[in-house]
């Protein structure tokens, strides 16, 4: 429990790996604020000591009753201030949180990034850091001054009076054990909960995305009964940790009000046979509210860290996966944009066989190079290689003769530019989305960029131009529009190298010829990688490579491929239209 506590004290600024001076500030505050707390009940002790002995001096009471307000003025004072102080450092730690988390995923392998991750760090990037952040900046002050104010009554009141101080203490032990124990089993409770709670986000997103292919396969029921299936344990969990602390929340503040009955009954005891004065009973009833109070509502609130415990520890586990070693300066530059690689082997996290084996190659600037092969055979793992998404297994790969390992992640981005297949856009307008490739782009740079991959007419077209906003992933435009603003991000980037992963898939005939044009025209000292699927438009490429499981098993250009008759002329064979005889 004591680590509990210590890792909450400590949450914020371990994950944002810097420092506040508010939160310590705000801490302070609102352990002060509750030794003012105790004002009060000090002052309404001696009132009430005055009364029963029969002395009541009207200066005296007006002083005391003085001295209590005081007291309450100061500990809202603090209070405001620290409550204030905790909020903000919270506010701003977090947000270094995220940006931390946000920077460390962006140098992750992209291995890491498997569909059986994506609930998990979803749940990081929302629930659990928002989770964190809740239980930090509403608790923290509460728990400073909870943890304040028994401390100092009970130090107090053991000075006071020693025994029946300890008689006081006498049930805490227990109420300590009762509050570790629920801790615990909520814990490992909660863990399963947070497991469900990522595969429900799952089946959500899968009947979402999936409902349309349901719906057209008549499978619409099955794939609900999935969805209903995950929600029905996540109901289950979610009772089972809200029910589960019941009994031991119930026993843990029975073992604390049990502590201020066993005071009064001993002190009554004490007082009956003389043993203990009046005045220091009437003390310890009064002023030990202060002591057992918090102590109750302390507990329940300790009860939250079930999910701050579990949250931390999963995004950590995030933050503590290897990333990929960057340099923060290269140890070399490259001269020129030749490729050259040497032995390359690679292996997915988790498959029981290499990606790719033995591929050794070089490309030359001022060349296209096309790379085909049956699915699977390693040709988007390649292309993902030259742009460093990941790194090899074995092997190196040079780029203007240097290992990618050697150049900083400036250095490499500046000189790579790679256009998916999976188009990804930004919120925001068209001309925000094509400036990506170049942030200082000229107005004249972003429309020559959009002419030359045949996106400029539909932009003009829309209402709003190049102002039209995208919508969220792109959404207010077409596959083959999408598509071709990535093109134009790219062109507009200017890198030395361009890779281009099936970059005319969704986009349609009459537009698929201009844009292999301007594929063409980035030639000019330019090192051109393209992936194609469809083998007509690759058929002017300096050279193509065949990859076949894994490995490199044909090259040269169309023309010698075909006369080959391996692999490439099978796959071109394939894709041609049967003649249909009259």
């Amino acid at each position: 429990m004591i680590r509990s506590l210590t890792s909450l004290f400590t949450v914020a600024t371990d994950l944002a790996q810097t420092s506040d001076p508010r939160l310590p500030r705000g801490i302070a505050r609102g352990a002060v604020e509750a030794l003012f707390g105790a004002v009060p009940y000090a002052g309404l002790y001696l009132l009430l000591r005055d009364l029963l002995a029969g002395h009541v001096d009207p200066a005296r009471t007006a002083f005391l009753v003085a001295l209590m307000f005081l007291g309450l003025a100061l500990q809202i004072w603090l209070g405001v201030g620290a409550m204030i102080d905790v909020m903000t450092s919270s506010y701003s730690l977090f947000g270094a949180a995220r940006l931390r988390v946000a920077d460390h995923i962006r140098k992750l392998p992209m291995g890491w990034f498997s569909s059986s991750r994506s609930g998990t760090l979803a749940g990081v990037l929302t629930t659990e850091m928002n989770l964190l952040s809740e239980i930090w900046s509403h608790f923290i002050a509460y728990l400073s001054g909870g943890l304040a104010i028994p401390l100092f009554v009970g130090l107090f009141l053991l000075a006071v009076d020693p025994r029946l101080g300890l008689v006081m203490m006498a049930t805490l032990p227990l109420a300590a054990l009762l509050l570790a124990v629920s801790m615990r089993i909520l814990g490992r409770a909660t863990g399963r909960l947070l497991g469900v709670i990522e595969d429900s986000n799952q089946a959500i997103l899968e009947y979402i995305r999936g409902i349309q292919v349901l719906r057209t396969l008549g499978r619409f029921g099955q794939g609900y009964q999935r969805l209903d299936q995950a929600l029905i344990r996540l109901r289950r969990e979610t009772l089972r940790v809200e029910l589960l602390p019941t009994p031991f929340l119930g026993a843990y503040g029975f073992s604390v009000e049990a502590g201020f009955s066993l005071l009064v009954l001993v002190g009554a005891w004490m007082v009956a046979h003389g043993s203990l004065s009046s005045d220091v009973f009437l003390l310890f009833i009064v002023v030990s509210i202060k002591f057992f109070n918090p102590l109750f509502d302390l507990g329940t609130s300790l009860l939250l860290l079930r999910f701050g415990k579990q949250a931390l520890e999963r995004t950590r586990g995030v933050l503590e996966t290897p990333t990929l070693p960057q340099l923060e300066r290269s140890r070399a530059l490259p001269q020129g944009s030749s490729i050259r690689m040497v032995e390359v082997e690679f292996s997915h996290e988790g498959s029981s066989r290499p990606t790719l084996q033995g591929v050794s190659l070089e490309l030359e600037p001022g060349t296209l190079t096309a790379l085909v092969g049956p699915s699977g055979s390693g040709k988007s793992t390649l292309v993902h290689l030259l742009a460093r998404l990941w790194d090899v297994n074995r092997g190196r790969i040079e780029l203007g003769g240097v290992d990618l390992r050697d150049l900083s992640e400036q250095d490499l981005h500046r000189r790579v530019a790679l256009v998916s297949q999976d188009v990804v856009l930004f919120s925001g307008s068209i001309r925000d989305n094509i400036r990506i490739g170049k942030a200082d782009a000229s107005e004249d740079e972003i429309l020559l960029a959009a002419r030359r991959a045949q996106a400029h007419e539909f932009i003009c077209s829309l209402p709003r131009g190049y102002d039209t906003q995208v919508g969220e992933g792109g959404s207010h435009l077409s596959g083959g529009e999408r598509q071709r603003i990535s093109i134009a991000r790219a062109l507009l980037k200017d890198a030395d190298v361009i890779l281009f992963d099936e970059a005319t898939a969704s986009v349609d005939p009459s537009a698929e010829a201009a844009i292999q044009q301007a594929i063409d025209e980035l030639i000019a000292g330019k090192t051109v990688v393209v992936i194609a699927h469809r083998l007509r438009t690759i058929q002017r490429a300096h050279r193509i490579l065949v990859l076949d499981q894994g490995r490199l098993v044909e090259q040269g250009d169309h023309p010698s491929l075909l006369a080959r008759q391996g692999v490439y002329a099978r796959l071109w064979n394939a894709q041609q239209t049967p003649e249909i005889s009259p």
